[in-house]
């Protein structure tokens, strides 16, 4: 009976797993099969996998169609590229390349409600703003920036003449020098059979050792797996504390990475806070603004660097996923951006130059390292237009990960260990849809562009067919993994093991006793549902612009939409506790950063536009509103003390809701 029920939780783990294989994979279904035993014996992967090509034909065919709405006062399908605002003629020293614009923007000639006089430059330099970016310039928020009279208004003229790029300017001048250096650790000399110079350091007990290794494996390497842990253990810090560290040894260099993001990781959680803002204690805990937790042990692994960057290794690739991930955790972004373009670097020359066998557990980790370094490309590509390496091309020549040999990892081979695999694997799936929503929507320099001049409103044929997409996604995830709206605070579907004497995983507050939960479970659940509503908000948002700028044409189907854009975007799990209390540990920052000002700015208007008044006093739930509200300008007043483009932006939002410090 054993026997059976095992093979049954076994098999049960395989379909969950094809079916988030399925959703992340463009590749043919006889070549996704070929990378374990495993997948050739699943035929439902086949069937899976030929369904979700189905699909994306159909939607490749609607998004290059021109569709008719019958009954309709407008022409749904006009989405169109080359988008100025009235009377702009050129570019301002930009490419002549045609842009759709974000959602669907006014056209050349079009009405923009009663705002007619509207200045002639706000719209020329789309091509240049990233889709979170771009809200600043919606003429109706742009004329209450410049009407509210705040001083930071001014500093439009430099978003509309540079774009993007002004706001990485912020950034850089944030943080003009590197993180200190000027940290010593004691070390004792240990004698090599090599003759190799090498040292321990005093500081590194045993104790110490196994409690910051067990910190990282626990938090950041839930999140993005790119290490084993029993082959870390074994093959690489046992080797290094026996035999000592050595001045070009990437396996110390891992090593003093790990530790140092296990460090972090404690006293993200359970360290002082950096600053207490109006009786609020700061979510960045642990160490201060300048010298984050951990910063000793960085060091050293930065003085080691410097002798292996030049190789293109699992190990190099392994190192710079690191170096990122703790540059971030210090908000750090130039340099989290630097260390992951290395990462990707890296991990390309390896793929393209060596040999790979993709069963063995070697591959596994290159193919982990591989779909982390494109998590993140994407992240900063999106939301910073900073440039794409190339690693994306090879996307259909690296298979998922399988987690070999990561059974160890986890106390639960068919819960935690299953649980967080899926994470990932859910999150690839998920990116994969969020670069779609970005490029068809938002993005794309061609796919309407034969389409009317005038303005018609959102691509609805192209919206509808995301949201069934994201529905799909959602609905399709493991049993451990799903969530419906109506309890998107409450703990995954785990067993009660996960729970801590609570009810709900989310809340608006605390208490002071910090939470940690196991294998980072607030974290992680927080990110992947945080990530689907974040999708979602980027659907529907064209019909949030419509609602602001052209009234009149709001149907009732547009007014549901506008409603679902404004609830999508409420109380998202990492604003509310515990992740918002544990900022170290809340992986791509910057992202959420860029994506609150723009919400903020939008509900601001909630109480300004009429037309976006009523929509949300009829179809939202007006406590969220102010809820989401609060928290999302607490988490910039709060991250403004590390981030330059936070530090901006409340300048501005402070003002404008009446708030200050």
């Amino acid at each position: 009976m054993d026997a059976e029920g095992d093979d049954r939780t076994d098999m049960s783990l395989r379909r969950e797993r094809a079916v988030i294989a399925a959703q992340a994979s463009s590749e043919p279904a006889d070549c996704l099969l070929l990378n374990s035993s495993v997948h050739r014996k699943d035929k439902t992967m086949v069937y899976i996998l030929q369904t979700l090509q189905r699909l994306e034909n159909k939607f490749d065919t609607l998004y290059v169609s021109k569709p008719s709405t019958p009954g309709s006062n407008v022409d749904w399908g006009a989405v169109q590229s080359g988008t100025r605002p009235p009377g702009v003629n050129g570019t301002l020293g930009a490419s002549n390349e045609s842009h759709v614009s974000s959602d669907s923007e006014v056209r050349p000639g079009a009405r923009i409600g009663s705002q007619s006089s509207f200045p002639p430059d706000v719209l020329r330099t789309y091509q240049h703003l990233t889709v979170a970016h771009k809200v600043l310039l919606w003429p109706s928020i742009y004329l209450h920036i410049l009407n509210s009279g705040i001083a930071v208004a001014s500093d439009l003229q430099y978003v509309l003449q540079e774009g993007t790029p002004w706001f990485i300017h912020l950034e850089l001048h944030k943080h003009p020098k590197t993180l200190p250096w000027d940290t010593d650790m004691r070390t004792y000399p240990m004698p090599s059979s090599t003759g190799e110079m090498r040292a321990g350091f005093i500081g590194l007990t045993p104790e110490n050792v196994r409690r910051m290794s067990d910190a990282y494996f626990s938090t950041f390497n839930i999140l993005f797996p790119i290490l084993d842990r029993q082959m870390f253990l074994e093959d690489i810090l046992e080797p290094v504390l026996r035999n000592g560290f050595a001045d070009c040894d990437p396996q110390g260099c891992l090593v003093l990475l790990v530790l140092a993001l296990g460090q972090t990781a404690i006293d993200g959680v359970y360290g002082s806070p950096i600053s207490i803002i109006e009786g609020n204690p700061s979510g960045l805990r642990g160490g201060t603004a300048e010298r984050p937790p951990g910063l000793n042990l960085f060091n050293e692994a930065r003085r080691r660097m410097g002798f292996i960057m030049h190789q293109c290794t699992l190990e190099n690739v392994q190192i710079h996923l690191l170096e990122s991930a703790y540059y971030e955790a210090c908000a750090r972004h130039m340099d989290f951006w630097r260390a992951t373009v290395a990462a990707s670097t890296s991990c390309q020359i390896l793929i393209k130059c060596e040999s790979i066998d993709w069963s063995t557990p070697r591959a596994d980790l290159i193919k982990r390292a591989y779909w982390a370094c494109m998590l993140s490309e994407d992240m900063y590509h999106l939301e910073l237009d900073l440039s794409q390496t190339g690693i994306h091309t090879l996307e259909d020549q690296v298979p998922l990960p399988y987690f070999h040999g990561s059974e160890s990892n986890y106390g639960n081979p068919s819960d935690e260990k299953s649980h967080c695999q899926y994470h990932f694997l859910a999150m690839i799936a998920l990116r994969r849809l969020v670069a779609r929503i970005h490029e068809s929507i938002h993005c794309s320099s061609n796919a309407t562009a034969e389409l009317s001049e005038d303005y018609g409103g959102p691509p609805v044929h192209v919206i509808k067919e995301l949201a069934r997409q994201l529905e799909s996604w959602r609905s399709l995830l493991p049993r451990p993994l799903q969530w419906s709206d109506n309890d998107k605070t409450e703990f995954p579907n785990m067993g009660s093991a996960s729970r801590q004497g609570t009810d709900s995983l989310f809340s608006m507050d605390q208490g002071s006793v910090p939470i940690n939960h196991r294998d980072n479970l607030d974290i992680m659940t927080a990110q992947l549902r945080t990530q689907f509503y974040y999708a979602r908000f980027m659907i529907y948002r064209p019909f949030v612009y419509k609602a602001l700028h052209f009234p009149e044409l709001m149907t009732e189907e547009d007014q549901i939409c506008c409603a679902l854009a404004i609830q999508s975007a409420c109380l998202w799990p990492l604003i509310l506790a515990p992740p918002k209390n544990k900022k170290r540990l809340v992986p791509h920052l910057f992202t959420w950063t860029q994506n609150f000002v723009g919400i903020l700015l939008i509900l601001r208007m909630t109480t300004e536009n009429e037309c976006l008044k009523k929509i949300c006093n009829e179809r939202v739930n007006r406590k969220d509103l102010e809820q989401t509200t609060t928290l999302m300008l607490e988490w910039i007043q709060d991250i403004k003390q590390v981030d330059g483009i936070a530090e901006w932006s409340w300048k501005m939002l402070g003002p404008l809701y009446s708030r200050h410090g």
